[in-house]
């Protein structure tokens, strides 16, 4: 199967790769620094993706978002993955895309909400519920927490702790982190 992101016909937009994915300027980029990374290994959607590959993608999306505010002092990023044709997807190899945004940067990406049907919702939430509760299906919580080793457990109580005496200065460090309009 052919693959422009497998065959790097964009090798040029590559600003950096391991074993798990690649990290590279958008093919058709939104706005300027527009980044995407694509897992190593070709996986068209989502559900293809191995759970620990999604994980370090994710992990990578957030660097770079931070990145993004740091070094472009940009005021949002949208972190996005279109998920199949009908839902964006472009390119047949799935993609996290970090967007930058600026407050007057006039990108649309919203949609028009319709309103659902009370009865298809109770229809959708009975099916999702079922599908979930499956036993053929894999959990996807699990039924009872880890059991915490009782050192752990101490020392997370004297976190709590601390964090509780230090809650004014957290959440105006959390506020400010919001303003990064520059």
């Amino acid at each position: 199967m052919e693959c422009i992101i497998c065959d790097k016909k964009y090798e040029k937009n590559i600003l950096y790769e391991n074993d798990d994915f690649t990290i590279m300027l958008a093919v058709e980029p939104s706005t300027n620094g527009h980044i995407q990374i694509f897992s190593k290994n070709h996986y068209t959607i989502l559900e293809q993706v191995p759970d620990e590959t999604l994980g370090k993608m994710m992990a990578a999306a957030n660097k770079i978002s931070m990145l993004l505010f740091e070094l472009l002092k940009v005021h949002g990023t949208n972190i996005i993955a279109n998920n199949g044709v009908p839902a964006g997807q472009k390119i047949p190899h799935f993609s996290i895309d970090i967007i930058p945004r600026r407050t007057d940067d006039n990108l649309k990406i919203d949609w028009a909400l319709k309103p659902a049907n009370p009865e298809a919702l109770d229809s959708v939430h009975r099916i999702i519920e079922e599908g979930i509760s499956a036993p053929e299906s894999k959990p996807i919580v699990e039924d009872k927490p880890k059991e915490i080793p009782a050192e752990k457990s101490i020392v997370q109580e004297q976190q709590k702790k601390m964090h509780e005496s230090d809650k004014d200065k957290r959440s105006n460090y959390y506020h400010k982190l919001f303003e990064r309009i520059p």
